[in-house]
């Protein structure tokens, strides 16, 4: 795993199995190998990944802890649908965090910064000329993160991370909806960033209460 130390090399971090087992079964649900509602069969997966029952329990756990298996009493482990509540809750805690990181991030914008967030949002451009929706939504999950690490308020930065997975599972979601709108999915982050580097508080607050209640 090559962990982000904004300014200095990447440093790599040797992770226990559990987790590496836990982030392939998460890029396999956002790729769509599983579908909401779908059982996992622990003995079908273990012997797939060629691991031991109890490293599959541990990443399940993991997953479990992130909301996104659930598991059922003497049925079994099962990819977790996000309903309309769920939906609204990730949406509350997101305006509750967003919106004071974003405005925080803007008074701290460097040159680097802009250049990155350009970046990001020139992948945004190719990506959705491919339709690649899986790395698209990946791409719009570090264009969040990023945002919100510039606030330098760990405590934000923690509980925001905490979330991720819940948010970018939910971008999953969108694809039907931008399949016919991939313009506007790439305007909307521009609009966003646009505001951001005005560094005025009142165009920021306004564009990141109106990006992230476009859905809801």
């Amino acid at each position: 795993m090559v962990v982000r130390n904004k300014g200095r090399s990447p440093v790599i971090k040797q992770l226990p199995l559990s987790d590496i087992v836990a982030e392939e079964l998460r890029q396999r649900i956002w790729q769509g190998d599983f579908q909401a509602g779908e059982r996992l069969i622990e003995a079908d997966l273990a012997s797939e990944m060629e691991i031991s029952r109890s490293s599959l329990r541990e990443a399940l756990q993991i997953l479990e802890n992130e909301k996104l298996v659930v598991n059922k009493s003497r049925k079994g482990t099962f990819i977790n649908h996000f309903t309309e509540r769920d939906i609204a809750e990730i949406t509350e805690v997101r305006l509750c965090l967003e919106v004071p990181a974003l405005i925080q991030a803007a008074k701290n914008l460097t040159e680097d910064d802009r250049n990155y967030l350009n970046h990001l949002l020139e992948l945004m451009r190719q990506n959705l000329e491919t339709e690649d929706w899986y790395e698209l939504f990946n791409i719009e999950m570090e264009f969040h993160r990023y945002l919100v690490d510039l606030c330098n308020n760990s405590r934000i930065r923690d509980i925001y991370c905490n979330l991720l997975v819940q948010i970018r599972t939910y971008f999953n979601l969108l694809k039907d909806y931008y399949s016919t709108r991939k313009e506007t999915f790439y305007h909307e982050h521009k609009q966003l960033l646009d505001a951001i580097k005005t560094g005025d508080k009142r165009i920021v607050e306004k564009a990141v209460l109106d990006h992230i209640r476009l859905l809801t």
